[in-house]
This record gives structure tokens, sequence and C-alpha cells, in this order.
């Protein structure tokens, strides 16, 4: 038997919008990842429109007054397993009668896995015979290190899979009888266990997908880096180091210090509409921040007690790292300068770059560190991703890559070399666990 052509999902489920790229391990030429696109964009709206009788996903132009509309799903789900308020800054309206969020997330990712391969199927045409595909969804770092929103996180992916190969591709708008009717049918997967090696296939955290993009840019050199990634209701700091030109030794690419701390652009949103006394939902402010608050000084200083949380991963990532490199004159001198990445919707907000590029242990201004695009993505059709969007695209790009794990580094002088993920990628030549 032949073996199978993999592709495989990375989908970055966002708070107001999330992102996919497949990655076609079999593609001519070598392997190729491509961003998904849906109606011209490849921002996918997250939010769930709920009308009488249906549920319509993937809309972000109807009103209040056409539906009943959800945001920040992902985030909700978080503060109700959590019980973690500050997870979530969005209204606190009703639910469907007869679902809760977990449930609208269930149907969202199921959504967008549709999404993913109506693009694949797309994209491969006629030629689909020994094409197996497969997903893995990312989350927040805090979220992957907490056992209940792992637990939570890893039956939301399971049960969406299991509603895409048994019912085949999510047709919005969805009826809700019958939303209902097939969210009790897979429901008995969030009761079921699996090994715990098997977890990473599904699940992974966002900080660990983001790092691949700047080993693999053309246009990043070896050394030590900070990564910064303003999520909307997360903030994560990740240092890391980039071997790969030294002669005999494998490649590595290796974290020294991690830390997620649950504020981002929701906690942005709701202070800026404090300041300008604005009623209502904060998150209508998404996309303005960068313009409200060059022009209005009233939102620079509310703003001012948010910048010290987002820069508290910075530091406590940065304190974890010096416990590392402490003995090491070479390695301390080394990170006096590292550069550092700044992603998510924070890249967006020039307060929040000037906030993060500020050494954690030496006061110093560092430098921002350019996104190249990696040679091997591109969209569907061969362009390439503009500069300005590539903050957006890490995460579902390294998402895409099966058996990706980056190892932590103890010392400066032994970091590991990569795992060798063409092992793992024969390991998944079977659907024993996709299947599932």
């Amino acid at each position: 038997m032949s073996p199978k052509r993999r592709i495989h999902l990375g989908i970055d489920y966002g708070t107001s919008t999330s992102k996919i790229v497949f990655r076609d391990y079999g593609a001519p030429g070598g392997e190729t990842a491509f961003l998904v696109v849906r109606d011209g964009s490849f921002r996918i709206p997250s939010r769930v429109c709920v009308t009488a009788a249906e549920f319509v996903f993937g809309d972000d132009k109807s009103s209040a007054e056409q539906c009943d509309i959800y945001e920040s799903v992902k985030m909700r789900v978080a503060a109700e397993v959590a019980d973690n308020p500050r997870f979530y800054f969005g209204p606190w309206n009703s639910l469907p009668n007869g679902f809760d969020s977990l449930d609208l997330a269930v149907l969202t990712l199921w959504f967008l896995i549709s999404e993913g391969h109506r693009a694949v199927a797309d994209y491969l045409g006629s030629h689909t015979e020994g094409i197996s595909v497969g997903m893995t969804m990312g989350v927040p770092m805090a979220f992957y290190n907490d056992s209940r929103l792992k637990s939570s996180f890893l039956a939301i992916a399971r049960r969406s899979w299991s509603l895409h190969r048994s019912e085949g591709q999510l047709k919005s708008p969805l009826l809700i009888e019958k939303a209902k009717r097939l969210l009790e049918k897979h429901r008995v997967l969030a009761e079921t266990t699996i090994p715990e090696y098997e977890i990473h296939d599904w699940l992974r955290s966002e900080a660990e997908a983001a790092m691949w993009w700047p080993f693999q840019s053309p246009a990043i050199s070896d050394g030590p880096y900070a990564k910064v990634d303003i999520g909307a209701g997360t903030t994560h700091a990740s240092l890391f180091r980039i071997s790969r030109h030294f002669p005999k030794i494998p490649p590595s690419l290796a974290f020294f210090g991690a830390v997620s701390e649950p504020v981002g652009m929701d906690a942005v949103d709701r202070v800026i509409a404090e300041s300008q006394n604005l009623g209502g939902d904060c998150l209508a402010l998404r996309g303005l921040e960068e313009s409200i608050l060059r022009s209005d000084a009233r939102a620079c200083r509310a703003l001012s007690s948010v910048q010290e949380e987002i820069y508290e991963a910075y530091r406590k990532a940065w304190i974890k790292t010096y416990e590392k490199i402490a003995n090491s004159d070479a390695e301390r001198k080394a990170w006096h300068g590292h550069r550092v990445f700044v992603i998510g919707g924070g890249s967006l907000v020039s307060k929040l770059i000037e906030t993060v590029t500020v050494h954690p242990g030496r006061r110093q201004p560092l430098q921002l560190a350019p996104l190249e695009q990696p040679d091997d993505l591109a969209f569907p059709d061969g362009k390439r991703v503009p500069k300005n969007e590539l903050p957006f695209v890490t995460v579902a790009y390294g998402l895409s890559n099966i058996g990706l794990s980056i190892p932590e580094a103890f010392t400066p002088d032994q970091m590991p070399p990569l795992p060798n993920m063409r092992e793992h990628r024969a390991r998944l030549d079977r659907d024993d666990i996709y299947a599932k």
C-alpha cells in the first residue's frame, strides 16, 4: 500500500477572528503551507449569530437588531470553566436555550474545520486519492497548563472533529434543533480519555506554535529573542534561542522562559471605553485602539495600568531565563541586546510595542525584530502574505506543522536539538488518532 499524502490543518481559533493554514506534505516540489481565505479575507469571524431558528457562523455584518450576537466565545468558555471572570470582557448575555458556551465553541470549531476542508478540496481538485487530513487547534499557554481548561478545550477539539467526520461539513446557517441533536450525539467524547502523548496532536500551545515562524524565516539570524504575543484575553512572553549554523551541531530552537498572563486587548478595550465614558460592549472598539490612543490623552493615561500587566508576562519570563543564564558571562552579554517579536492584536498598537521593547532586566530599549514570510507559505493563488499581516498568521502556520514540539533549555550550553518531526509524521500515517 502506498503511503498516504498528509494534509494538516492548523487552526488558530481566535477570540474575534480565526486563522487557518493547511500544510500539504506531499506537494509537488516539497511541502507547502497555504493560508485559507474566506470571502476575500484570511480573518474568519469567530462570533456566533443566533436568529429565532438558526445559528450563523463566519458573519461579521449582521447587527444586534438582526440576531443575538455572541462574541469572544473562547474566552467565555475559559472564564466559566476556570471560574475566573478576568478571562472574559464581553457581555454576559443569556445563551440560547439548551446550549452552553462549550457547545457554541464546538460548533464554531466545526465550522472552521469545514472551512479548512473546503479550501483543501478547492486546492486538490480531483486529486483526492490517498489523502489523509488531520487537525491541530491552538490554545493560550495558560489554558494548556491548566488541567481544567486543557481538558475542556481538548473535548472541544475532539467533538468538533467527530462532528466533521460523521456529519460532513457544517453548512451555515445551521438549524438550532439540528445543532442540539448533533451535539448530544457527539457529547460522549467529552467523557472519554486518550493517552497523554496524543493530546499534543489535537491541542497545542499557541506560544509554542508561534516560535516556529522565526526559526523558518529567512531574515532571522541565530541568537536570543523574545516573542510577546498580545492576544485578546492573554499575553504570552517567550524567550528563546535559535541555533542553525554551527558545524556538526543539529539545528536547535529552545525556549528559556515562558509565561502567560490573563490580560490582553480585551482589557485594553475596557479601559479605553471607560476613559471615553462609552456604554455598551467595549469589544466594539476592536481595531480602533491605535487611532483613539493617538488623539486622546485620557485614553493614554487609562492604558498605563494595562501596560504594566502586559509587561508583567515579559518580566516574569525574563526572570526564568536569567536563572538559567546567570552563571554564563557570555550568555548574559548576548541577552543584553536580544530582539523582540510582537504578534497578535497588540502588534497594531504603538503604545504596547513601546512597552514590550524595553529590556526587563536592564530597562534599556530593545530592537524590534522583523517578520519575513517563510518560503513555504502562500495564499492559495500563490501570492505572498503582506508584511503587515504576518503577525496574525504565525500561530496557524506553526500549528500546521505535525509533531512540532519546542524543547526547553535548562542551561545555555545544553540546548537540545529539535525532535525528529519526520518520525512523528510517520506515526500519523494511520487513522488511529483522527478517527476518534
